[in-house]
């Protein structure tokens, strides 16, 4: 019979989300969890040394055959991550099956799972406490089906708008407080915790999304810049040189960090890509090869309409051309 029902230190958790209680922002609690000690994961797995990935729709993480062959394009092009989407519209557990995700990692690589928390930002405040549990839910079950680590992305207040008055001051807590009580939470599966912030935030101070470079660094083990130089609308200088803005970015990052490693999201979609003045080859490759002196821990490429087909060449010969570039494809 199984013990799932026991009330034991292995068959349930109780976990309190106690985040701005003395701000009386949220203070709700998670009770009768139930998981079996099988769930624990080993902490003998070996994360990359440098992050080297692409984005995956649930479409192309769910699809056998399509994940199939982007691995073995993605060895050629010396990958060694996938980030997947594994929330559906209707679902409340990850929609990526087990069996897709150990074959990623049977073939070498890294699977990380992103998670939305606040669609387009989080406009009505407060928040249910149902709709932080379905995202703990969420991460939770993507860790038993084999995730290695859970991004957060979306982790942060819309830019315009929220239906109460807060203080900066409350909303860099209450982001932070989400994310440091899910890796609490998810810390019995050994896995790292990573949150994507908006390319500006390692550029600036005092955001209204609520979302701070040093504050973040306290509370997750992986922090993703999305480095894309078509959004820096407000330089022109920074959306006509990929290779200066994934640099600043990624170095400015960096710096304000003592804890958190670095890994910038960098641009694999044409938008805007004439300012440049560069094919896109070369925008893809201005911005890997900045990564890369950037000293950082990797990058991962974004395309939502899963179109590669130029990354990856771009990929193959950046990396096989060892000699002109002294990068070692093993980074």
């Amino acid at each position: 019979m199984k013990k799932t029902l026991v009330v034991s230190f292995y068959a349930i958790i109780i976990v309190t989300l106690s985040i701005l209680n003395t701000e009386n922002i949220w203070s709700q609690s998670i009770k009768n969890v139930t998981y079996n000690e099988n769930n624990f994961y080993s902490s003998n797995y070996k994360f990359p040394e440098f992050y080297k990935g692409i984005y995956l729709t649930i479409g192309s993480g769910k699809n056998f055959e399509k994940l199939s062959a982007l691995i073995e394009k993605s060895k050629k092009s010396k990958l060694n991550t996938f980030v997947i989407d594994v929330q559906g519209s209707k679902s409340k557990k990850c929609v990526i099956p087990k069996e897709h995700i150990d074959f990623c990692i049977k073939n070498g690589f890294h699977p990380i799972a992103r998670i939305v928390v606040f669609p387009n930002g989080l406009k009505k405040y407060p928040v249910s406490r149902q709709k932080i549990i379905n995202k703990l839910i969420m991460a939770e079950s993507a860790c038993q089906n084999g995730f290695k680590e859970i991004q957060f992305d979306y982790i942060r207040f819309n830019d315009y708008s929220v239906s109460e008055n807060l203080s900066l001051k409350k909303r860099y807590r209450f982001i932070e407080g989400f994310l440091k009580n899910a890796k609490q939470y998810l810390k019995k599966y050994n896995v790292k915790i990573a949150a994507d912030v908006f390319g500006r935030i390692p550029l600036n101070k005092q955001d209204a999304i609520g979302q701070r470079m040093e504050g973040l660094d306290k509370v997750v083990d992986i922090i993703c810049p999305m480095a894309y130089p078509s959004h820096y609308t407000w330089s022109k200088n920074l959306m006509g040189d990929p290779y200066y803005t994934v640099l600043l970015t990624s170095q400015k990052a960096k710096e304000r960090t003592k804890k958190a490693e670095i890994v910038t999201y960098i641009q694999a979609f044409r938008m805007k890509l004439k300012i440049s003045n560069l094919s896109f080859n070369k925008y893809i490759e201005e911005q890997i090869q900045a990564v890369h002196d950037s000293g950082i821990k990797g990058f991962l490429l974004w395309n939502a309409s899963q179109d590669y087909k130029v990354p990856f060449n771009v990929l193959e010969k950046f990396y096989t051309n060892k000699a002109s570039k002294n990068i070692s494809s093993d980074i």
